[in-house]
């Protein structure tokens, strides 16, 4: 399947926008980096399947010049992009509907045929009618998921502070090996969710 690499889902989708709505929609997507309102950097930080997302809105097609034709769009489009732990669109969307609720009902209660959050199989249909065939997703990981990845990037900050440590105060061989130990152990008890690194 094209969307699918390894344990990965790569979802593209062209949400039409409402009339008239674009404007305060794309103001709202300019919050969702506020870290007054977001610490861990976004509400995408809360929905623990997604590797990376983007939105943006599509108001207009570029004009190439002469000799190609003008397009016009018949609506602005939310264009939707994630990469996420999942076999098919209904985890992103369970996802979505159970951790930001509020954000998924502003962002996508803008545009048109939004089923609303409650009723899930609903959601999911919608979010599939507007998704785009992904041709060729690539993951670096594909195998990987949200919490292994982020597991991995602990081990290794937390492997590269000892090591900065050991260089600038050279310690004895068994203070050496306890003090990894004690760091190694301190990981086993971790676990870090998205937007904490």
């Amino acid at each position: 399947m094209a969307n699918q690499n390894g344990e990965k889902y790569g979802f593209t989708g062209l949400f039409p926008i409402a009339t008239n709505q674009s404007d305060d929609l794309r103001a709202f997507l300019r919050t969702l980096d506020d870290p007054r309102a977001y610490p861990r950097g976004s509400p995408l930080s809360h929905v623990p399947i997604i590797h990376m997302a983007r939105m943006f809105i599509v108001d207009r097609l570029a004009y190439q010049g002469t000799p190609a034709k003008f397009d016009a769009l018949k609506s602005d489009y939310l264009v939707f992009m994630c990469e996420f732990d999942g076999e098919s669109v209904d985890p992103l969307v369970q996802a979505l509907a159970g951790n930001i609720p509020n954000e998924v009902a502003t962002i996508w209660g803008r545009c048109l045929g939004f089923p609303g959050i409650h009723r899930r199989d609903l959601l999911s249909g919608y979010f599939e009618r507007c998704q785009l065939k992904t041709t060729l997703f690539l993951a670096d990981q594909p195998e990987a998921s949200v919490s292994e990845i982020l597991m991995a990037l602990l081990c290794r900050r937390r492997l590269g502070e000892f090591v900065r440590l050991v260089q600038t105060s050279p310690r004895p061989p068994e203070v050496l090996q306890r003090e990894f130990r004690q760091m190694w152990e301190g990981l086993q008890n971790e676990r870090p969710s998205p937007g904490d690194l």
